[in-house]
């Protein structure tokens, strides 16, 4: 009955969801008799750019912004990417750029370089739908471009915010100050930022046997902490040469309680309890920088240095005590130092005409040092306890080249680019080894833009994915009372991606992409059996994915809403790799089949406010492990906002989160041997309830 409901649940969504789908179609054919061309598109010296669309600061005064993040989140037909988490530094590209450059940074994310820009500070944005030469598109389908303007006195932006949870602790409060300015040759930008936070939850979950409930149990958990952050930015010209410098220090500390009080069937048995607790402490310091010269006026270099070093402290423990049993407990103290290097040149030159070359070369060293101490007390005290790859050093060294041409050839550009990539990763620890891989990297894209309102775009390439050396060392899961065992073996997963996309651009603000893809996936990384009831982190084969995507801003005047948009994100996908514990196909491990998020915003202009409504829901995923299936389903999440600036430009926003006081189910089926098994021997089925919440925020500048 519990699976029925949540089948049933995710059709009714997926109806729903197809029916406001058609529903926000039939307003953007209404809305295309309007206009079909973009009201503010990019004039060149040489002509119109059909690659180019440009917003001033007038189209976004209706939305009262603050900062530059304010901007591009209403930014039509754009999302913006954060990037990070890639291989060394080209293969963590997000799609923004500060007049024309990527920031030579990793950790620093774009949206947070966003929000420390003062509104007054941005000139334009250009929206760059595939690559124009000098504003490269970096392999991305869509980038945005800020351009900012450093005349005037020190800019500064400033927010303060106040959350509190409805039904649990808080409040909890935050805020940031940041200031943008020049001084001589140089400008700089320097923010600080802090936060205290809180998480309050409650669950109900049950154990049952043989399709009979053995053990029933209530549980509650809280998490809070601070988090601190600083940064720093500067860009100085010295004649034709340009030189950058990235800073960013974080910190973040926590403490975790969760407690389990539970009772049996058989009466005969006492009620029991389970504590489990865990402190993080995380620093993480980032330096970065580039130097920007031109030999002349058809050669630009760039070189590139980014150094990121993380320190990671976790201590975590389990106390379980029945009235039957002796009290059990275990304590884990993980220390992890990781540090990733990375130096890149980049080349590009424009002397050929209707072309636009560049020429990539990177090399980057990611070195993890892991030590996991683990203790067990059944009785008699506590007492050490190995385990296999806890303690270990995993090093990769990586070099990579990039060779890439833009050609326009009228209404068509082609961009085929030739790389490749040389790679050696080694383990210290039993089971320790070195490994060597070579990857041959080519890509191909064909852009048609036969006007500003139509584009069409096909892309060909092949990507190789980062490892997380996480996966390489083993770890304590108390949640699951269970040891995640680290795998040395590991070969990165490449995947071959071919993708169709066609976008139609209407009216002021409309816009619609249709994106369909597919992937072949070598190496495909996920749970690999290792014996009938362990698994551990591996490549269990080829693997398709495939599906579309729909991506929209649409005008709501046609549907009565003056004022008013409505932004929608739609995914359906599906895959197959044949599951190494059964041997039937099965889709990947983790993710869903259907997404969709959804936000309305209305402006009302004469009182200088706006509100708005967002939902997003996901079908259910499953993690398939040798001997058990982890079934997740986060159900509908629905957000309301209110805003207004008429109070000495001060923005001011109201947000109610999780108004549906959504359920997050757990169903996880463990089998006596393995997946094989017709029916689990043990199901624990769990009702997860997190809260509603109150967000106040104020955010101004002077």
């Amino acid at each position: 009955m519990h699976r029925l409901t949540m089948t049933t649940g995710a059709g009714y969504w997926r109806l729903l969801a197809a029916a406001w789908s058609g529903l926000l179609l039939h307003s953007m054919v209404l809305a295309s008799a309007d206009s079909a061309t973009p009201t503010r598109l990019r004039v060149e010296p040489d002509g119109q750019s059909e690659e180019v669309v440009v917003y001033g600061p007038d189209f976004f005064a209706v939305y009262n912004p603050v900062n530059a993040r304010d901007m591009i989140d209403q930014l039509p037909g754009f999302q913006l990417v954060n990037g990070g988490g890639g291989r060394g530094f080209g293969g963590s590209a997000g799609n923004l750029l500060i007049n024309g450059e990527r920031p030579s940074s990793k950790q620093d994310r774009p949206s947070e370089i966003l929000a420390r820009i003062p509104v007054a500070r941005v000139e334009r944005i250009e929206l760059i739908r595939g690559d124009t030469g000098s504003l490269s598109a970096g392999g991305q389908t869509v980038v945005a471009n800020v351009v900012l303007r450093d005349s005037g006195p020190p800019s500064w932006t400033w927010t303060t915010e106040l959350e509190q949870d409805t039904d649990s602790g808080g409040p909890e409060p935050g805020g940031s100050l940041s200031v943008l300015g020049t001084a001589g040759d140089t400008r700089y930008a320097a923010g600080i930022e802090a936060r205290h936070f809180f998480f309050g939850n409650s669950a109900t979950e049950g154990l049952t046997a043989d399709q009979r409930l053995v053990e029933l149990r209530d549980m509650t958990d809280a998490s809070q902490g601070n988090e601190y952050a600083a940064s720093l930015n500067t860009e100085t010209r010295f004649g034709e040469r340009v030189a950058r410098f990235n800073a960013k220090l974080e910190y973040l500390g926590s403490g975790f309680r969760e407690r389990s009080v539970g009772v049996r069937a058989n009466p005969s048995i006492s009620p029991f309890r389970v504590d489990r607790d865990q402190t993080r402490r995380d620093y993480e310091l980032e330096l970065g920088g580039d130097l920007q010269w031109q030999t002349d006026s058809q050669t630009d270099f760039k070189a590139i240095v980014v150094i990121n070093r993380q320190w990671r402290d976790r201590a975590a423990g389990l106390r379980s005590e029945d009235p039957d049993e002796p009290v059990m407990r275990q304590r884990a103290v993980t220390d992890s130092r990781s540090a990733e290097s990375i130096a890149r040149l980049e080349l590009d030159w424009f002397g050929w005409d209707r072309h636009y070359l560049e020429a990539n070369l990177e090399t980057a060293l990611n070195v993890l040092d892991n030590q996991l101490a683990l203790h067990v007390d059944s009785g008699d005290g506590f007492r050490p306890v190995l385990v296999p790859g806890g303690t270990a050093r995993v090093e990769e060294w990586r070099s990579e080249l990039q060779l890439t041409d833009s050609w326009q050839i009228d209404q068509w550009t082609l961009e085929p680019g030739l790389g490749s990539e040389f790679s050696q990763i080694s383990q210290t620890g039993p089971g320790g080894q070195a490994r060597s891989f070579f990857f041959f990297k080519p890509s191909l894209a064909v852009i048609h833009a036969p006007s500003n309102a139509h584009q069409t775009r096909i892309n060909l390439r092949r990507d190789v994915a980062q490892l997380n050396f996480g996966d390489f060392v083993s770890a304590t899961d108390f949640g699951d009372e269970e040891i995640d065992l680290g795998n040395p073996d590991l070969v990165p997963q490449n995947t071959w991606v071919a993708e169709l996309a066609h976008e139609r651009r209407f009216g002021r603000i409309g816009n619609a992409t249709l994106r369909v893809f597919f992937n072949r996936i070598s190496d495909l990384q996920d749970i690999l059996p290792v014996t009938a009831d362990q698994g551990v982190p591996g490549n269990i084969g080829d693997g398709r994915r495939w599906g579309i995507a729909l991506e929209t801003t649409l005008p709501m005047e046609p549907l009565g809403f003056r004022n008013a948009r409505m932004d929608m994100d739609l995914r359906w996908q599906d895959s197959r790799v044949e599951d190494p514990v059964t041997g039937v196909d099965r889709p990947f491990s983790g993710e869903s089949a259907f997404r969709v998020n959804t936000e309305l915003r209305q402006e009302l202009t004469a009182i200088q406010s706006a509100w708005g409504l967002s939902a997003s829901y996901r079908d259910e995923t499953i993690r398939y492990d040798v001997d058990e299936l982890d079934i997740r389903s986060d159900g509908v999440d629905l957000e309301l906002f209110i805003e207004t600036t008429r109070f000495r430009r001060i923005k001011m926003r109201l947000e109610a989160e999780n108004l549906l006081d959504r359920r997050f189910e757990r169903d996880r089926r463990l089998f006596d041997i393995s997946r094989i098994d017709p029916r689990p021997a043990f199901r624990e089925l769990r009702d997860f309830r997190r809260g509603r919440s109150l967000i106040l925020s104020l955010s101004g500048g002077f």
